[in-house]
């Protein structure tokens, strides 16, 4: 039974159409009607109308704007098209727009009315089913190259943010391999799985599509930079590279991948296609299972990444990362109070890398964790060795990523770590970020009070810098504030004013919310002097010391264990 909406202002004709469908009992139609195209446009919106019958002369559109408009909301429904004796034009122009036929209401006859309406719906099934075929690819139902063209035409011509649009061209490594050794058949559900994979990976507003063979090309929209497209290949390579079993069988299949970006590679869609292809040819001359961008500057870039996350993997296993300290001063009298642990690496070839360098990608691929979790272990190890020698390390400080705050599991591993190495909790302070912290609040409040009940201390880092409420913060179980380095960097200078405000406002709001003070980045004896003239608890910079190994940080505190003595 098929639902008809018979969109018709006049009354009469209305009632004619409904009678004369109603008389066939045999006719497999449900009509219902609308008398302004608004109303017929509501109902073509719940999806269940299988035939328009459209008077083009309606009181709240006219002629061949009628129909373009129901065409337009729904593309797919047949249309037949109701017309007067003089507008047969203008009804020959819907048929040449789209529509499936017309009729003239004042030779209209059940006969032709019927015959009229079971045609359209055939010929527009048998119309969509062609555009299927030329647009899809009848194995995996991707779309095909035509339709490939025309979506990423539609991509480039489309595209206004500053943004690049990644096209990649995937080839499935030695796939002719088992074809030929286990039949097509297998071949063929074989490409099945990886379509199949390729649409789950992806984005909506994406694409995949087969070319044909086992050659598929992915559309990439909206990146906003080279590291993301890596992220995003990496996650599909390794997607498809997992093992799938048919009939009984394990395979592993992998895939060779180039990839071009526009507008940067090329203009328009051959270009690209080209582009891409080719940097696929260069991911199978180096050996297979990659993906090479198409220019040589990003695939050293990206070379880089891949090469420095590697060897942050086997540092983590070969245990490169090591702390320096950078000791803490009371303001007041002077003495050692404390020290930050800075993780450090330094590899057996490149020497010591910088934090800066591979902080942000240990944090990206979330390596982090393992990396926090061995600087924290280090640092108790260290403070409770400091201790047994009789030396006075302070409160050693340890700093927590975003990502290390937001593990599930933090709390029980900070206790386990307290516990193996035998640090009493008072020695230690755990330092987050403004910006970590107000990411969820609430969150970070629950968690924030599991590590107090530890014992430990709690630091708020680079003060200053977030986006802090201060109904929040004064709600939240932390010990210090550490004024952000920018805001010292040009007290006494001249440069800026503002910045010795902006350090004496955090230091009274500190001492206000009961919290101690530490200053970062301190180099100046001006910058001292100001800190001290407003009260500032702690300093911490170069002018008292850069980060250095455990045994020179521990020559420090053994005189100044000496200067205390006499």
């Amino acid at each position: 039974m098929h639902n008809v909406l018979l969109i018709e202002d006049n009354p009469g004709d209305a009632r004619l159409i409904r009678e004369m469908i109603a008389e066939d009992p045999d006719a497999p139609f449900n009509i219902s009607t609308a008398d302004r195209l608004a109303q017929g446009l509501e109902r073509l919106s719940a999806g269940e109308t299988g035939l328009v019958l459209l008077d083009l002369s309606l009181p709240d559109s006219l002629g061949l704007e009628t129909f373009a408009k129901v065409y337009a909301h729904s593309p797919a429904v047949p249309i037949i098209v109701l017309t007067g004796n003089d507008d047969q034009n203008l009804a020959l122009s819907a048929v040449k727009s789209g529509a499936q036929d017309y009729l003239i209401k004042g030779r209209l006859d059940r006969e032709l009315l019927l015959r009229s309406m079971q045609y359209s719906i055939e010929r527009k099934r048998y119309q969509v089913q062609l555009e299927h075929q030329a647009n899809y690819d009848a194995l995996t139902g991707l779309p095909n190259r035509n339709l490939l063209h025309d979506r990423l035409r539609q991509s480039v011509y489309a595209q206004r943010l500053p943004r690049s649009i990644a096209v990649v061209f995937i080839d499935l490594d030695h796939f002719k391999f088992v074809n030929d050794s286990l039949g097509h058949s297998i071949g063929d559900r074989l490409l099945k799985s990886m379509a199949d994979r390729l649409r789950t990976v992806l984005r909506e507003g994406d694409t995949v599509a087969r070319l044909g063979g086992d050659e598929f090309v992915l559309i990439l929209n909206d990146q906003s930079n080279e590291e993301v497209i890596f992220r995003a290949m990496q996650r599909i390579t390794s997607n498809l590279a997992e093992p799938m079993e048919i009939d009984g069988k394990e395979l592993v299949v992998t895939c060779s991948a180039g990839i071009s970006l526009y507008p940067q590679d090329g203009p328009d869609v051959d270009t690209l296609l080209k582009n891409a292809d080719a940097a696929m040819y260069r991911a199978k001359e180096h050996g297979r299972n990659n993906f090479q961008f198409y220019t040589s500057e990003m695939n050293e870039r990206v070379n880089e990444r891949l090469a420095l996350e590697n060897a942050m993997r086997r540092a983590i296993e070969r245990k490169e990362f090591c702390l320096h300290y950078q000791q803490r001063v009371d303001l007041k009298s002077g003495a050692i109070v404390g020290a930050e642990a800075l993780v450090r690496w330094m590899h057996p070839e490149w020497g010591l890398v910088r934090p800066v360098r591979f902080i942000p990608l240990a944090e990206e691929t979330g390596l982090i964790v393992q990396i926090g979790e061995t600087v924290l272990r280090d640092a108790c190890r260290q403070a409770r060795a400091w201790l047994d020698q009789g030396l006075k390390p302070g409160v050693i400080s340890v700093n927590l990523s975003a990502r290390q705050f937001r593990q599930e599991g933090l709390v029980r591993l900070v206790a386990n770590v307290l516990e193996e190495t035998g640090l009493d909790p008072r020695f230690l302070e755990m330092e987050l970020t403004e910006s970590t912290v107000m990411h969820n609040v609430d969150a970070a409040i629950a968690t924030l009070q599991g590590l107090k009940s530890l014992g430990l201390s709690l630091s708020v880092d680079d003060f200053g810098t977030g986006y802090s409420s201060l109904a929040y913060l004064k709600n939240l179980p932390i010990d210090k504030l550490k004024i952000d380095r920018s805001f010292v960097r040009d007290i006494g200078t001249g440069a800026d004013t503002e910045d010795g405000v902006l350090a004496q406002a955090i230091i009274s709001l500190g001492h206000n919310l009961h919290l101690h003070v530490c200053a970062e980045g301190v180099e100046t004896d001006a910058q001292v002097r100001f800190l001290k003239r407003y009260k500032c608890d702690e300093v911490q910079g170069f002018f008292y010391g850069e980060p250095v190994e455990p045994a020179a940080h521990a020559k420090l505190l053994a005189k100044a264990k000496s200067r205390k003595r006499t």
